[in-house]
Formats: C-alpha cells, sequence, structure tokens
C-alpha cells in the first residue's frame, strides 16, 4: 500500500482528453514524467471497463511505488485493490467511505471552503482536494473559481495534505506552489499534451524549482 506523499505532482486522467490514446498509456507516459500519484477519473464508461483500465493502470502505479486513487468510486477502488479513493461533495458521504476504505486506504475528499475541509478532516479523509483553484473546463463545478487569495485559508484549516486543482498548468503552476501548494492536481496539461511524458516533467521539474524558492525565503 502506497501512502500518500509528502509532496506531489497529482495526475487525474480523463479518457476524453487523451486525443485516442488508451488511459493506461497516458499514465505509462505521466509516471516516467514523474508524477507522483495518479486518480482515475473517468465517468463515461462502463463499470466494466473502468474496472479493467483500472487493473492495468493498477499494475503501472505498483511497479512505480506511487498511489492510485479512484474517483467517485469507492466499490472500483476496493475492487482493484487501488490505494484509495476520493469523492465529492455529491457522491457517497466521506463518513460511509471512510468505512468502506479502512486504513491504510487513503480517502480524498473535494472541497471548495474551509468548513468543508474541517468536515472532510473530522471524517478522517485523508487529504483534500481545494478547487477550482482557476477556471477549468474539464469538470463542470458549481463552485466559482478560488483563486489564490484562499489558498492560505485553506492550507491553516486543516493538518492534512491540500491538493490544489483546477486550471493548473504550466503557466502558473510556479504561482501556485509559491503561494504554498505542496500537492498540485492537473489533468488537460498532461493528458491532452502532444508529449505526454514531457509534459510531466515539464510540470514537476517547474513545481520542484518553485519548491526550493519558497523554501529558501
Amino acid at each position: 500500500m502506497n501512502a500518500f506523499p509528502e509532496s506531489s505532482l497529482y495526475l487525474i486522467t480523463d479518457r476524453g482528453l487523451s486525443r485516442g490514446r488508451s488511459t493506461p498509456e497516458v499514465v505509462k507516459a505521466a509516471l516516467a514524467g514523474g508524477v507522483d500519484v495518479v486518480q482515475l477519473r473517468d465517468k463515461t464508461v462502463e463499470t466494466s471497463l473502468m474496472v479493467e483500465d483500472g487493473l492495468r493502470v493498477r499494475e503501472l502505479t505498483a511497479q512505480a511505488g506511487k498511489p492510485l486513487i479512484v474517483n467517485d468510486r469507492v466499490d472500483v477502488a476496493l475492487a482493484i485493490e487501488a490505494d484509495g479513493a476520493h469523492v465529492g461533495q455529491t457522491d457517497i458521504p466521506a463518513a460511509m467511505a471512510r468505512a468502506l476504505l479502512a486504513a491504510p486506504r487513503i480517502l480524498g475528499v473535494s472541497t471548495s471552503e474551509a468548513d468543508m475541509a474541517r468536515c472532510a478532516y473530522r471524517d478522517r479523509a485523508d487529504y483534500i482536494g481545494f478547487g477550482p483553484l482557476y477556471h477549468t473546463a474539464t469538470k463542470q463545478t458549481v463552485a466559482s473559481p478560488r483563486g489564490l487569495e484562499m489558498l492560505p485559508q485553506m492550507l491553516d484549516a486543516v493538518p492534512i495534505p491540500v491538493v490544489v486543482l483546477g486550471g493548473i498548468s504550466l503557466d502558473n503552476i510556479e504561482d501556485v506552489v509559491a503561494a504554498g501548494a505542496d500537492h498540485v492536481a492537473v489533468c488537460s496539461c498532461i493528458v491532452a499534451a502532444d508529449d505526454v511524458q514531457r509534459a510531466a516533467a515539464t510540470l514537476k521539474e517547474r513545481m520542484e524549482t518553485a519548491r526550493a524558492r519558497r523554501r529558501a525565503v
């Protein structure tokens, strides 16, 4: 079982953005580029195909020693022996998900406000997802972009990792890390890239450079 890392470039998969490439193909290249956590997210396929992809991705993440998180589907996470699951505010309640996902499996919970984060922590989440930070076209959401100014409040709200997501790209990842983020989730800028491995490696390099600068201040 792979524990949640101290810092991470967190990949969220999306079959619709993969330009004809399979999810396992994208994940393999992204892991080679330095991705630290993989979230299997696919709301468009039947459960059987999600399980099939999940088993193949699980082999890849296990070989790389990186956690595999399944979005929404706690049942699929358990079926493929993933490292954990991530639930949103309209999915199975976090407390119920925690009951199903016994430790050491990882539970992540989507939040957009500090009160949501504190509730997730009380429900024994291992990390929270905070966003959308910026406008994003990859996921429909009722929450407006939160902006960097809200990040310190979220980081202070809970003593567990905060994964920042939503509209993060090569153009702004250094600003996000400079503002305090140690965990950054991305989707389209890796999944839809011409060269998935290079995109992941460049994001990881910029993230680590920004962390080094932040520590030096």
